[in-house]
């Protein structure tokens, strides 16, 4: 299903909607819905039915959800945590933050969020003398799960908090509200399997994100609410709505690569250059950096 989809993406070209400037917001290369919806449903068994260990060769996906946000979103935007209305920027940058972490606590090589769902992708363990090694936490699903949910709740509060103090916001709101996520596993032979639950989050936003964007405009009605992405992209066109704010239309991607980092060498007390793994944001919608071939971004090499 991943390479069916994939396959569509890189055969058409991306839908223009007429009278509009393509550069202010980009609309995928057309795929049935009803395709999207069988990829998501597979994506879905797969994670409902993963269970036990993990075997270091396969990939993990790791899944995080917002639970009961719309209500959270609400109430912190009453209560002054978050923007009284519009795209949240608060919101957004704590859960790229969010994001961040949880890549580096997990080791992840990939990792997207849009919405209040984030997702990281986790590669296969190394081969050390001939024996594969374990993943993280024995590969444990339960423990992987848990302690991932636990770990962003805690990031995210604390970035709310934060946010809270520099505003001169009380913390009793938050106290109040306490948005938590759940979390769920899946893991994969290989990352063009894995993929296909990035391909299918990607289109979600894609179209929920605009979909929002209308929706946060007062007066836009139910009409224009009932409208096709294409229609609704027309109408923001028309007033004067776009671009959108790129995390709200694309979400974000984040892509560990190794890069070449000035240190310093303590015992012969020089400045040396070495590779060291860094977390980069990759700047595009993610469809259109899936069917071009730049989701991964080239590593760096030093210089012999």
């Amino acid at each position: 299903m991943s390479a069916n989809i994939l396959a569509l993406l890189k055969q058409y070209e991306p839908v223009l909607v007429p009278g509009v400037d393509s550069s202010l917001h980009y609309l995928a290369p057309h795929v049935p819905k009803v395709t999207w919806n069988a990829l998501g449903d597979a994506v879905s068994a797969r994670e409902k039915s993963s269970s036990g260990t993990v075997d270091g060769s396969r990939w993990i996906s790791l899944r995080l959800d917002g639970s009961g946000f719309s209500r959270a979103v609400r109430m912190m935007r009453q209560k002054g945590i978050l923007e009284a209305e519009g795209f949240s920027e608060t919101f957004a940058s704590g859960m790229q933050s969010c994001l961040k972490a949880l890549m580096e606590h997990f080791h992840a090589l990939l990792g997207y969020t849009q919405s209040d769902e984030m997702i990281l992708f986790i590669h296969p363990t190394n081969v050390v003398r001939g024996e594969r090694q374990v993943h993280m936490r024995n590969g444990r699903v339960t423990k992987l799960t848990t302690l991932a949910a636990s770990f962003a709740t805690a990031h995210f509060v604390m970035r709310l908090a934060e946010h809270c103090v520099r505003a001169g916001v009380g913390l009793d709101g938050l106290g109040v509200v306490l948005p938590h996520f759940d979390c769920r596993l899946g893991h994969y032979s290989s990352w063009e399997e894995a993929q296909g639950l990035l391909l299918w989050r990607a289109y979600d936003c894609s179209v929920n994100g605009v979909s929002d964007a209308v929706y946060q405009i007062k007066g836009s009605g139910k009409q224009v609410q009932s409208l096709g992405v294409r229609g609704k992209v027309e109408w923001l066109w028309k007033q004067g709505r776009l671009p959108l704010p790129k995390h709200q239309a694309y979400g974000t991607v984040l892509v560990k690569v190794r890069r070449v980092v000035d240190g310093h060498n303590p015992k012969l007390n020089v400045s040396v250059k070495s590779l060291r793994g860094v977390i980069e944001c990759v700047e595009g919608p993610v469809l259109e950096l899936a069917r071009t071939g730049k989701l991964f971004p080239q590593d760096e090499a030093l210089d012999p």
